[in-house]
């Protein structure tokens, strides 16, 4: 007796602009749409293929009533002792067995009913693993045991598991049947018309104009795509969903018009992909905040994305501010693995890390080879007493030290950064990264120190909570040591963070951003007293308090950061149809307490060396030209009023 299973019965802070452009308003749900309708298609198709294989497998086994011994067996009535798949190379006999017993079929006699409430069972743990083309395809009673056994059907790749085909869609002139661009249409209309196209008018043409596809170029390598989606040349046909969106979400792609697996000549499965393939070279500008000066600084990136066919970039950084006297260069190289695990960041850097006014400051090799009447009369000149320690750079057990001293100010760093993205396996810790950094830094007087550090970043593990709010938690631990003159000085630090999103005014969850929300973010921050300087500078413009100016604060090696936000989003009634309602009013409230980095020779927690600031205030949010924009109202606790502006957008959490 043999049934058949009919498989449609089974469901299946930085601001940038530059020349990074699509012809999509939004390509990544261009791409994904694409992606979905394309395995749906390929499901629908390989039901229909797999159908048409059963009805010949059923016309060559045998009659449901066999003959023996001159008299003829009702197969119906023969009750089943036994469900095998002795055709599969995936289901395990325990899967098997258990799916039959919950679908009635063992101790019961075969019927279609029972065969493909199995068959759907079986289904739904091939789904589970990923491999979507499989399925039961029918079954057969051997009357001479009682054993019922599945046929099934699980596609096997070929000896090319991926194939890419690389197009472009572009417009048809209606006039002509011919293909164009639209650059060339819009030229066309413009000289018949005798006048530039208004945008209005333009937009209006393109949405009534015919595409079609041509043939174009591309640098994506198969084989590369192939291994990240896991998909092995004589394996079973395994579909990853996550990692594919990864892929499609990564921006090599423009847009995605088809993925589906295709049935070759030798029965074997081939992914099949057509697709558009964004521009390689993106130069882009923009503005950000140091990190180891707090000034903002002026930015050009030129990426040359897609480097080697599997997503690779090589990268040039240059950034400088307004009153620095030389650019900070980072040259990168990256390989992210299209977001999963094993990616990584190769780069060398050249920083411009000094804190304060530099026209303050002169070079020790300028000083020392100027003349003194020269010094006598530069307005800028050190004192006799700097000139004298720069003089004097000879071995000490001062200048063995290798830290810089107070009347000295940090220059620059430049080294080798090596980061690795998940170095612990996602079951274990979801999201982790590590990097590794040696450099070298110095100072305005010429004193030189190497360093050589690790860090270990974990998270932000973010929690839902009741009524539509959440909480994340990031921790960061680097352990270093520094190598000056004659010494070697290991350091460690360490830094915790939390943030917590709680909607307001709600007895229900409420996803979307529209809605008033308390924002609370306080972190931790600990360091020995090793910590090099320019670390030091960093965390305390990282412990920031509205209203105080960063460099207030100074090098420091313990904080304790606070912050409490009330955003209540805003409506413009002017315009609102054409006005981005991304508005908001913050009531916010900062507070912090440090411990200020010392010299080597006073080690330890002193609580002379300790204090305090803190704000309360009112700010406003909204993004002009898509560049988000910041202006704050501040009241200090010793009574200071100010108002800053600031790019930027309030943390979120994801």
């Amino acid at each position: 007796m043999q049934l058949s299973h009919p498989e449609g019965n089974v469901n299946s802070t930085v601001i940038r602009g530059g020349s990074t452009s699509t012809q999509s308003s939004n390509p990544t749900k261009d791409i994904l749409a694409g992606t979905k309708s394309s395995i749906q298609t390929t499901l629908i198709y390989w039901s229909d293929a797999f159908q048409q294989l059963q009805e010949r497998i059923v016309n060559i086994l045998p009659f449901n009533r066999k003959r023996k011994t001159g008299q003829e067996i009702d197969l119906t009535k023969i009750p089943i002792q036994d469900v095998q798949a002795p055709t599969s190379n995936l289901l395990p006999d325990v899967v098997v067995k258990r799916a039959a017993q919950r679908s009635g079929m063992l101790g019961s006699v075969m019927t279609a009913d029972r065969v493909n409430e199995c068959a759907r069972q079986l289904k739904q743990w091939y789904l589970q693993r990923g491999y979507v083309l499989h399925s039961v395809t029918g079954a057969t009673l051997h009357a001479e045991n009682g054993t019922a056994t599945l046929a099934v059907q699980e596609p096997i790749l070929s000896s090319t598991p991926m194939d890419i085909r690389f197009a472009k869609e572009v417009p048809i002139d209606p006039d002509t049947g011919e293909t164009t661009t639209r650059k060339k249409y819009r030229e066309k209309l413009e000289r018949i018309k005798g006048r530039p196209l208004r945008s209005e008018e333009w937009i209006a043409v393109v949405d009534q104009l015919n595409t079609t596809l041509i043939e174009s170029k591309g640098r994506t390598s198969a084989s590369t795509l192939s291994k990240r989606l896991g998909l092995k040349a004589g394996h079973h046909f395994c579909w990853d969903g996550d990692r594919w969106q990864s892929i499609a979400r990564s921006g090599i792609f423009t847009k995605i018009w088809r993925t589906s697996p295709v049935q070759m000549g030798d029965g074997n499965v081939q992914l099949q992909v057509l697709c558009q393939e964004s521009p390689p070279r993106n130069l882009e500008y923009g503005i950000s905040k140091s990190l180891y000066t707090g000034n903002w600084e002026g930015e050009l990136d030129f990426k040359h994305g897609n480097f080697f066919g599997g997503g690779e970039s090589l990268g040039l950084i240059v950034r400088r501010g307004a009153r620095d006297p030389e650019p900070s260069v980072t040259l990168r190289y990256s390989d992210d693995k299209f977001g999963m695990q094993g990616g990584y960041d190769a780069e060398v850097f050249s920083e411009y890390i000094a804190v304060g006014d530099p026209s303050k400051y002169v070079s020790a090799k300028s000083s020392t080879t100027m003349p003194e009447s020269t010094q006598s009369t530069n307005e800028h000149q050190l004192d006799a007493q700097a000139v004298a320690e720069v003089e004097d750079i000879s071995p000490s057990p001062l200048s063995n030290i290798p830290v810089v001293e107070e009347n000295d100010s940090l220059l620059c760093r430049q080294g080798f950064k090596f980061s690795l993205r998940g170095p612990i396996p996602s079951n274990i810790i979801s999201r982790s990264s590590a990097s590794t950094a040696i450099e070298r830094t110095s100072t305005r007087k010429g004193i030189h120190e190497s360093i050589g550090s690790a860090t270990l970043n974990l998270g932000p593990f973010v929690r839902d909570l009741p009524l539509g709010a959440k909480s994340s938690i990031a921790t960061s631990t680097t352990s270093g040591v520094r190598l000056g003159g004659k010494r070697l000085l290991p350091f460690s630090s360490g830094s915790v963070t939390s943030r917590q999103l709680f909607p307001l005014f709600t007895n229900i969850a409420v996803t979307s951003n529209r809605q008033i929300k308390l924002a609370l973010q306080h972190s931790v921050m600990s360091a020995t007293s090793h910590l090099p300087r320019h670390e030091a500078n960093a965390a305390g413009f990282a412990a920031r308090v509205r209203g105080i100016s960063g460099s207030s604060v100074g090098p420091i090696d313990l904080s304790v950061v606070g912050s409490a936000e009330i955003r209540v989003p805003v409506t413009i009634p002017i315009q609102k149809d054409k006005i981005v309602q991304d508005g908001s009013v913050v009531l916010f409230g900062d507070w912090m307490f440090a411990h200020r980095q010392t010299d080597s020779s006073q080690t330890g927690f002193s609580m002379e060396n300790t204090f305090g600031k803190s704000s309360i205030g009112i700010g406003l949010r909204k993004s002009v030209q898509g560049i988000p924009l910041k202006y704050d109202l501040s009241l200090t606790r010793d009574g200071k009023v100010g108002a800053f502006v600031s790019l930027g957008s309030d943390w979120e959490i994801y």
